[in-house]
């Protein structure tokens, strides 16, 4: 038996739990759970999705899947866990435009090659990260807000889930074209971000919209204006952006589930099929609308040139940004 014919047959066995659940017994390690990497703390938007979507393909995974969070370094931290995984199915990321469009271009080292080192499966879901205020600021129109930051004599500090990310760069992109100051507080994640803005310690944020949603519907928190390029169905009341102040803006936050380079084939048909079956629950379509998500359909193929392409724009608005992170 050649070599070549025994890594094969090697990595055959090693996916057989994944490809065949009927068959999950004979599985040569029948505990092992595919792990899927978030790189944002628990509670946040990527968690929340993240969630529901393996929740739903389980059923294609003879041992489920663990959803391992590991927040930190704008999502790099998970991206290079899988970046580095073996190509067998049972690491995968759940991934967004920072990690792969944007970081690269940000920071002065990413431990990872953003097309050589992940296998595009399929394109999950999409949400506005929203302009949001606590009370205390008085403002309760993206108009006002704009006056009232003008009138102070410091930048305004504001928060997002993290460097980098396009909460970041889409609410810097917003202050320059409108001509107000602003200072950046990264946190890890878009749930620890929310926690400041409730106490009253963060004044402002570029927040995903899903972690908001509770705290808006009880007024404890009061939303501006949603990125997407139309309104969100969860909140129709609250303009665009674009109706607001920009016309033309829209920069929606994506998911899209990835694996390591290197992907074989069979394997990324088999989590690309499973995504899309999971896509097709009404349950999980309205699991994910309660949270402001919407769904994006597609295949591998597909994800992978729009993944080319956002690669392209998000590295020109993170170069043009000027902003650089060690």
């Amino acid at each position: 038996m050649t070599a070549l014919r025994r890594r094969t047959l090697l990595r055959a066995a090693a996916f057989a739990p994944l490809a065949r659940p009927a068959l999950a017994q004979t599985a040569p390690d029948p505990s092992r759970p595919v792990r899927v990497l978030v790189g944002a703390a628990a509670g946040g938007a990527t968690d929340i999705i993240t969630r529901i979507v393996t929740e739903a393909m389980a059923p294609d995974f003879p041992r489920g899947f663990a959803v391992e969070n590991r927040p930190g370094a704008g999502g790099n931290i998970a991206a290079e866990v899988v970046a580095r995984a073996a190509p067998d199915g049972y690491t995968l990321l759940m991934g967004d435009q920072a990690q792969t469009a944007i970081n690269p271009a940000l920071y002065r080292h990413v431990g990872f090659d953003p097309v050589r080192d992940f296998t595009p499966i399929v394109l999950v879901a999409e949400f506005p990260f929203v302009i949001v205020v606590n009370p205390a600021i008085p403002a309760r129109t993206l108009a006002e807000f704009v006056a009232w930051a003008k009138a102070q004599p410091e930048p305004v500090l504001y928060g997002s889930p993290n460097a980098g990310s396009p909460h970041h760069l889409g609410m810097e992109a917003l202050a320059k074209r409108l001509g107000f100051r602003v200072s950046h507080v990264p946190y890890r994640g878009g749930a620890p971000a929310v926690v400041d803005l409730l106490s009253g310690q963060l004044k402002v944020g570029s927040i995903g919209l899903p972690p908001l949603v509770p705290h808006l519907r009880e007024g404890r928190l009061f939303a501006l204006a949603v990125s997407t390029p139309g309104r969100s169905p969860l909140s129709p009341e609250v303009p665009t952006i674009a109706e607001a102040a920009v016309p033309g803006f829209a920069m929606p936050v994506w998911y899209g589930m990835l694996g390591p380079g290197g992907l074989p084939a069979d394997i990324l048909r088999h989590v690309e099929a499973s995504v899309a079956r999971a896509q097709a629950r009404p349950e999980v379509a309205a699991k994910l609308a309660e949270s402001g998500l919407t769904i994006r359909r597609g295949n591998a193929a597909e994800f992978g040139r729009f993944l080319t392409a956002e690669i392209a724009f998000w590295g020109e608005a993170a170069r043009a940004s000027g902003v650089t992170i060690e």
